[in-house]
């Protein structure tokens, strides 16, 4: 899928009905800087306004997924104007922090590094496929800044709080295999293979009724960042919401008459 020709820092495409984003700087490690950042940002939310697009999927171009922040262009940037100066009013934002999150589920196919802003990346996705050996790090407070991404709100939750502290404190990695057994990683790939597979994992969210992965993703974000009760009270209104839909009813009818649904997001 390699386009040596586009010279974009983020080039975007679409494989079906999943919305193929790649990091498109490998001479630099795949670091963002601010096109890359606003092309993400572009992406993700071309994605969740898109009615046909129905999962993401983000990866690095050559060796490595992402080795962090092009710090040189982006720190002054963040200090001159904010750490938001990359996004558009209303643009989602691809660290769900700064904007709206993408109203669609996002996969990180990740290889070789895996540091600072691209961990923050996957973070922020909700499902990453690792080749083996790929290496995670915080470093940010070895270059004299903290993560600016949500490392410090996520990785404890993702890892634990000790080994979360090692990697922000310290600048400490993990590795893929560690990744997976902690939960970050939903999916160990052997080397090369990593895109393919979170491609695969894609087409199986994306074979799901897309009213229902929408709810089922906004609701389960929604008890993270306001507790159980909002969820609940989510899962009362948008629940009977979606039972009224038609894929509702096409779920209950393929289900009856034993085939596969043809869910169309009506």
């Amino acid at each position: 899928m390699q386009d040596h020709a586009n010279t974009s820092a983020v080039i975007i495409t679409e494989v079906d009905n999943i919305l193929l984003m790649r990091i498109n700087r490998p001479r630099v490690k795949n670091a963002l800087n601010r096109e890359a950042l606003r092309l993400l940002a572009e992406g993700y939310t071309t994605l969740s306004q898109s009615d046909r697009l129905r999962c993401g999927v983000v990866c690095g171009e050559g060796d490595v997924f992402c080795a962090g922040l092009d710090l040189a262009d982006v720190i002054p940037a963040s200090i001159a104007e904010g750490s938001a100066s990359y996004l558009k009013a209303g643009q989602c934002d691809p660290f769900r922090l700064y904007g709206p999150p993408c109203a669609k589920p996002v996969i990180t196919a990740v290889h070789g590094r895996c540091y600072t802003a691209g961990l923050e990346l996957t973070l922020a996705a909700d499902m990453c496929v690792a080749a083996k050996g790929t290496q995670f790090s915080q470093q940010e407070t070895t270059r004299g800044i903290f993560p600016l991404g949500g490392a410090t709100i996520r990785l404890p939750m993702a890892i634990g709080w000790g080994r979360a502290m090692q990697c922000i404190l310290a600048g400490g990695g993990f590795s893929a295999e560690d990744a997976h057994n902690a939960g970050l990683v939903q999916v160990l790939a052997e080397p090369g293979e990593q895109l393919e597979r979170a491609l695969d994992l894609a087409r199986e969210v994306a074979a799901c009724a897309p009213l229902a992965v929408r709810a089922a993703l906004a609701n389960a974000r929604l008890a993270q960042t306001d507790g159980v009760r909002a969820a609940v009270e989510h899962i009362r209104t948008e629940g009977r919401i979606v039972a009224l839909t038609d894929d509702a009813r096409e779920g209950m009818m393929s289900m009856m008459e034993r085939r596969a649904a043809n869910f169309t997001g009506r």
